[in-house]
Parts: C-alpha cells; structure tokens; sequence
C-alpha cells in the first residue's frame, strides 16, 4: 500500500506532535478523528472487534501501519481494510507473532522544524510494546529500545506468552518514543490481548456475555493546550478529542433487567483517566491489569464498587448487572487530574438497554465465586522482604519538560536502576507536581501497598497506577506517593526496559527511564 498521497496531513501532524501539550493554544484547524466515517457516527449497538487466535499453538497477525485517507493519521491496516483493529486471544504457554509492515509516507521535517530530532523517533517510525505481559525484553519479543522501522521496512515479533501467565486482558500499541502521544493516543493505534483463563477461577464468568471494550480518545489537536498553573476547572473544561468505544460513539449495550455481563475494559487514551460508572448500579471489579485481584493472596476474589478508577493504559475486568428499569447510562464522571492536569469532565460513553424481546429465564444473583486455582507464579506466592528500596520522583517545569529523577529520557542514557532478577524491591513514587501522573513499569507488575501514606486494605498488583498530585503550590504543599513492591523474580524480565508515566505527552517529554534486570 502507498500512502505518499498524505505528505502534508502528515507535516501538520508532525507539527502538533512537536508541540506537545501544555503550550500556547494550537494554531492548526481541528482534524476529524480516524475513520472518520464510521467514528462520528452513532453506532446502535456496540461493535465486537475481530479476533485472532492461536492455530498450533500461535497466534499470526500481520498489521500495516499507513495513513487513514480521510485524515491523514496514522492507523493499523488489517486484512487490507482500515477496520477495527483485532484482538488476539492466547492461551498460555502459547506464542503471539506479529508483522508489521510500515508503509507510513517518508516525509522530510518541513522547514524551521523547532525541534531536535536527534534522539526521537519520528511520526513515519513503527514499533510495537506488548503492554502488561511477563515476556522477554529482548528481540525479537516486547523490545521497544533497540527495535524500530521506518517507511519501507518490516518487522516481525515473536513475544512466548509464560506458560504460568495470569489469565486476563493486556494490550499491544506503538512505543516510538516522542510519538506515542500522536500515534497511540490521538490516533488510536491499539488493540487488546485476552490471555484465556479467567473463567476457569470464576466459572461464574463463562455463563455470562462478554463485552470487550477498547476505550479511545482520538482527534488530532490533544486537550485545550492551556499552560501549566492555569488552575482550570477539572469537571468544565472539555478537550478536543472524539471518545469512543471500539471506535463507536456512545453506542448501546443490550442487556436485560438483572443479566449480568463481563465487561473486559482498556483505556487506551493518552492521557485520560477514567472514574466508570453505571447509573444507579454497583461494579463487580474482579480483575486489574490483567491480574485477578486475589492473585495476591488474602485479597477477596472480587470487590462491589459504585465507581472504578481506570488510568491511561489500565485494565478493568468487572461484571455489570442490567438495571432494573432496562435502561441507565454508563459513563466516566468527573475525575480530578489537579490544579494543572488534563481536563477529564463528565462523558456519555454508552447507553444500556434492555432488548426489545423479553428475554425467558432468570438470572442468577449470586456473586462469582471461586473454582480453579490462578496459576502458581511470581506473584500468587509468597514474597520475600525487599532487598532494596528506592525512591523515583516525578517532576516537571513549564516549558513543560517532564523528569524522573531530575533527569530527562535519553535514548542513549544508561539505564537509572539495575536491579537483581530474583529480587523484590521497595519503591517509594513521589508526584511534586500539580497534577497526577501514571506510573508504568515494562515487562512486570508491582503490588500497591500504600496511596498517599495510607495502607491499601486490599493491596493488588497493577502495571499502570495513578500518582496522586501535589496538595497544593509551594512549600506548604505536600507531593503525592505511591508506596510499592516491585516484582523482580522472574527470569524471563532480564534485559534493559523501561519505566513511565503513561500520561503520553508527559513520556514523549521526557518522564521515562531506563532499568536493567541482571
């Protein structure tokens, strides 16, 4: 495919990804989000995105990264055709292989370009992280440091899902670094991973529908570019970009008075997080990041909450009861980011309905409960005490230029930390900014033990977690923490990768690192 038809969509794309947020207001006109056609409109009933599975135990997928002709963004070509991009299903023990062919147009910096391309990937550039899976760093599996094509060339992943991998829903995407806020977010270059499994600890779950829900917020132009310390209002200022579910707009989701169904959720935004909620109705959350939440041991199989938090690039597995009156909205509420965050207001996500046909028989009450054991890995067993503890401070500046450690990334920095395979570590996150960030750690999962100081009564294992912000301005402000235990003992995690905030303008700015497990 050729998409050389594009080069100026694309020179005003590179353009607001050099921008980045948190700078004067953007000049360019808005762009409509990708597949225009079929994302603006309202769609009756949510879509279910194609699927892939495994045949002789691997999953084959090939992917071709080019231009949507209707905006001149990025998007995954699959089967030729611009439609939703597919899910793969794996067991463990399983193999994912991936081709991904790049036929971006080559388009040279326009002239006056303000910015150092040096040590950035450009918009043209392609990779792939497996997000959440315990894999290998190294090629050809989940490598983002060392594996990138340009126009013309083709890569090919071959990523081992372990054979003790927890069952549940991780996600793949670009890691280009300097793009991913461009291609990830406001493109919506993504797709779900369901590794296969949880219905046999819950066997409650396999009597229910599922519902794969890849929430996305695309557009070309990010928020409403205002500059740090602007104390905006969190819950009335709106930004620019279409939220949509599995690319629909506010779509129905059928479901009878008192059915349940599992809704398997990714926010696969670049920056917004998520408060759920479905109107007069409580969640069912069973699953965060992929990980039942007694993965760790003494936490409850499942937890009723009125709303879940899911930050940029999370997961949420829960189950979702259908109201009694057959119908209520289901929708993120307002959720504040601080003083100098992105906006995150109130949004509509889908409608719930009951069908229009009575359906016969009853549903059962009964909360899930617990059949087959998790698989016997890392994290289902006990944890030894921390061999080392570090603390990783989150910073940043107007310009904005975002830290971790006082220092910006560098492709060619040596890595921060070099921790010990085999070892679990004691990390204390601390946010001295006025706005939340989302820490994310490559190739494992870290316990949450303490928010803020104050001792989670069920700690859980996550990938991606909110970094609370800063109290308030200056000295008499106090910063925001996260207490952690970063998982260190699997062997198949020895190599160089890389650690966060998933905010995705923030990494593309700088607040990334790399670690090495030896």
């Amino acid at each position: 495919m050729n998409s050389n038809r594009l080069a100026l969509p694309i020179a005003l794309a590179w353009l607001v990804a050099c921008a980045g947020r948190g700078g004067p207001a953007n000049p360019l006109p808005q762009v409509p989000s990708p597949n225009s056609a079929a994302r603006e409109a309202l769609r009756a009933e949510l879509p279910e995105p194609p699927v892939v599975r495994a045949a002789g135990g691997v999953a084959k997928l090939s992917l071709v990264a080019e231009n949507d002709p209707s905006t001149g963004q990025p998007t995954f070509v699959y089967n030729g055709s611009f439609a939703v991009i597919p899910t793969i299903e794996v067991k463990p023990g399983e193999t994912i292989e991936v081709k991904v062919t790049d036929d971006l147009p080559s388009v040279p910096p326009p002239d006056g370009m303000p910015r150092d391309m040096a040590d950035m990937g450009t918009p043209q550039d392609m990779n792939l992280h497996f997000h959440g899976l315990g894999s290998s760093p190294k090629k050809p599996g989940d490598d983002v440091l060392t594996t990138l094509a340009s126009p013309g060339q083709t890569l090919r992943y071959v990523v081992h899902v372990p054979a003790n991998q927890e069952p549940g829903l991780y996600w793949y995407h670009p890691h280009v670094h300097g793009q991913t806020s461009f291609q990830v977010g406001e493109s919506g270059m993504s797709g779900a991973i369901v590794v296969e499994g949880l219905e046999r600890h819950l066997p409650g779950l396999s009597k229910m529908k599922q519902r794969l829900i890849i929430v996305r917020a695309t557009g070309l132009g990010g928020d409403d570019a205002q500059p740090l310390h602007s104390n905006r209002a969190p819950c009335t200022t709106k930004d620019h970009l279409q939220v949509s579910l599995n690319d629909a707009v506010r779509p129905d989701i059928t479901i009878a008075p008192g059915e349940k169904q599992f809704f398997r959720l990714l926010n696969a935004t670049g920056h917004k997080t998520l408060r759920l909620n479905v109107e007069g109705e409580k969640l069912e959350l069973v699953a965060i990041d992929g990980f039942a939440l007694d993965s760790y041991p003494g936490t409850p199989p499942t937890e009723m909450e009125s709303t879940l938090i899911v930050p940029p690039a999370s997961r949420a597995e829960f189950v979702v009861t259908g109201p009694a009156s057959g119908h209520a909205k289901f929708r993120t509420l307002c959720y504040d980011t601080g003083p100098n965050g992105d906006p995150d207001p109130e949004i509509l996500l889908a409608n719930l309905k009951a069908p229009q046909r009575r359906e016969g028989g009853a549903f059962s009450p009964e909360p899930l409960a617990v059949g087959a054991p998790l698989p016997r890995n890392v994290y289902t067993t006990q944890l030894p005490s921390p061999a080392v503890k570090r603390v990783v401070v989150f910073s940043e500046n107007p310009k904005p230029e975002f830290f971790i450690n006082a220092k910006a990334y560098s492709t060619k920095a040596k890595p921060m930390f070099v921790v010990h395979v085999g070892t679990v570590e004691e990390w204390h996150v601390v946010n001295v900014t006025q706005e939340v960030h989302d820490f994310h750690i490559h190739q494992l999962h870290f316990l949450v033990q303490k928010i803020n100081g104050v001792a989670v009564s069920h700690p859980f294992w996550a990938d991606s977690f909110i970094v609370p912000h800063r109290s308030a301005a200056g000295s008499k402000g106090v910063p925001g923490s996260l207490d952690l235990l970063m998982n260190f003992r699997d062997p198949v995690i020895r190599g160089e990768f890389l650690f966060h905030c998933h905010i995705l303008d923030h990494e593309d700015q700088g607040m990334m690192a790399k670690i090495e497990a030896i």
